[in-house]
C-alpha cells in the first residue's frame, strides 16, 4: 500500500509549483497520477512513471518519446523512495533540457514531505495509543493490572514512575460547545513536558497524569497552560474550570488509585466547597471518606439529623457559623472576624446549634458528627461516576 495519499500528493504539487512554475505530477507506485497541477490528468495511467518505477530512478521524455507512450507529455520523471522502497514518481512537465535541473530538488522535496507525514502519523498513533491506555486505566476494575502493564510497555511508558492524576472539568456548559474547547485545552496542555498521559474523558472532563517531582507543587509546571485555558474560557463565556489533583502513586495499581483519588476529590469539592475551583486530595481526606461511605443505618441517622437542623435554621446563618467554626479550628476571635459578628453573638449561635441538634460544637466528637452529617447531605444528590 502506497504511503502517498491523494491529499499529500496534491500538497506536494501545490508547494513545488509555487517555486518552479512548471506543471508537476505525482504518481503512485502503480504509475497512476494522484496529484497534478493539471486536474484533467488526475487518475490517468502514466507510462513514463511506470518505466521510472521499473528503473528505480529517472526517465526523461522528449517529444518523440511522448508520441509513443500513453498518457505522457515531455518532461522528466524520478522515482520517489521512502525507507528503501519506491513508493511513487514525481514528474515535471516541460522541455527535458529545461526541467531536468529541477528534478532532484523536487524529488528531495517530495521525499521530505513523506518523512514529515510519516513522523506525524507515528506521533498521532502514539498519541492515540496513550489515550487508549489512559482510558483503560480510568475504567479499570483492579483485576486487569497485568494487561495494563503490557499495554504500558507497548507504548514505551514506564508505569513505575510516580505520577499524580489531575481532572479538569468544565461546569455548566452545553455539550455541543464543550468538545472544541476541551480539544483546544488538550493542545495547550500537551506542551508541558511533565504530562505524559492526557485524554478527553467525556464532554466535560480532561484527565491527565503528571510525573510527580518530590517537593514540587503538582500544578506548578502546567500553571501557564491553565492560565491560557482560563482566558480561552472567558472569551467563550464558559463558566469556570474546576481542577481536582489526586494523590501521587507509582505502578499500575497506583495509576488507578491516583485517578480514583482525583475523581473522589472532584466530587466532594464540587458538593462541599462549590466556591473553590481547585481541589487537592491531600487537603480533603475526611471529605473523601464521606464520599465513599455506603448507605446504612448511620448515614440515615446523620442525614435525618442534618435535615432537622436545616428546617430550623431557615436563614442558614447557623450553618455558616458551624462551617467557619470547623475551618478555623474553634478559634473564636478568627471566627467572629470571618463572620463579622461579635464574640457574644458567636457564643449565642453555638448555643443555638447545640439546642437544635443536641450536639455541642465545642465538643470535638459532636463537631465532627455535625460536619460529617453536612458532608453526607451535600453529597446525597451527587452520583459517583
Amino acid at each position: 500500500m502506497s504511503r502517498l495519499t491523494n491529499e499529500l500528493a496534491q500538497e506536494i504539487v501545490r508547494r513545488t509549483m509555487q517555486v518552479i512554475h512548471y506543471n508537476v505530477n505525482v504518481m503512485d507506485e502503480r504509475g497512476r497520477i494522484i496529484g497534478s497541477g493539471d486536474r484533467s490528468r488526475l487518475y490517468q495511467k502514466h507510462e513514463g512513471a511506470v518505466i521510472a518505477i521499473e528503473r528505480k530512478g529517472r526517465f526523461e521524455i522528449d517529444e518523440e518519446s511522448a508520441r509513443k507512450l500513453q498518457g505522457v507529455l515531455p518532461g522528466t520523471n524520478l522515482a520517489i523512495q521512502f525507507q528503501g522502497e519506491v513508493v511513487g514518481v514525481i514528474g515535471i512537465t516541460g522541455d527535458p533540457n529545461e526541467v531536468t535541473k529541477y528534478g532532484e530538488l523536487v524529488k528531495m522535496t517530495a521525499e521530505m514531505y513523506l518523512e514529515q507525514a510519516d513522523l506525524l502519523e507515528k506521533a498521532q498513533w502514539d498519541k492515540r495509543m496513550k489515550e487508549d491506555f489512559l482510558l483503560s486505566v480510568i475504567h479499570a476494575d483492579g483485576e486487569n493490572t497485568a494487561m495494563l502493564r503490557l499495554q504500558a510497555e507497548r507504548i514505551g511508558l514506564n508505569p513505575d514512575k510516580t505520577r499524580v492524576a489531575c481532572i479538569m472539568e468544565l461546569s455548566d456548559v452545553q455539550d455541543a460547545d464543550s468538545l472544541p474547547v476541551l480539544k483546544r485545552a488538550v493542545e495547550m496542555l500537551e506542551g508541558s513536558p511533565s504530562i505524559d498521559l492526557i485524554a478527553i474523558r467525556n464532554t466535560r472532563q480532561i484527565v491527565m497524569f503528571k510525573v510527580h517531582v518530590q517537593g514540587q507543587e503538582p500544578l506548578a509546571e502546567i500553571d501557564g497552560s491553565i492560565r491560557h485555558i482560563r482566558r480561552l474560557l472567558e472569551k467563550k463565556r464558559i463558566s469556570p474550570l474546576r481542577i481536582a489533583v489526586g494523590k501521587a502513586y507509582s505502578g499500575i495499581e497506583g495509576l488507578i488509585e491516583s485517578y480514583r483519588s482525583a475523581q473522589d476529590t472532584m466530587r466532594v469539592g464540587q458538593a462541599i466547597l462549590p466556591e473553590q475551583t481547585v481541589y487537592y486530595t491531600e487537603n480533603m481526606p475526611n471529605e473523601a471518606v464521606a464520599a465513599n461511605v455506603k448507605p446504612s443505618w448511620i448515614t440515615s441517622e446523620l442525614l435525618h439529623l442534618w435535615r432537622r437542623f436545616i428546617q430550623e435554621d431557615k436563614s442558614g446563618e447557623l450553618r455558616l457559623t458551624l462551617q467557619a467554626y470547623y475551618e478555623e479550628n474553634g478559634e473564636h476571635q478568627r471566627i467572629a472576624e470571618q463572620l463579622a459578628i461579635h464574640r457574644n453573638t458567636l457564643r449565642y449561635r453555638l448555643r443555638r446549634i447545640h439546642e437544635m441538634t443536641g450536639k455541642d460544637p465545642n465538643n470535638f466528637r459532636d463537631l465532627y458528627t455535625l460536619i460529617t452529617a453536612s458532608w453526607l447531605s451535600a453529597l446525597e444528590d451527587t452520583v459517583p461516576e
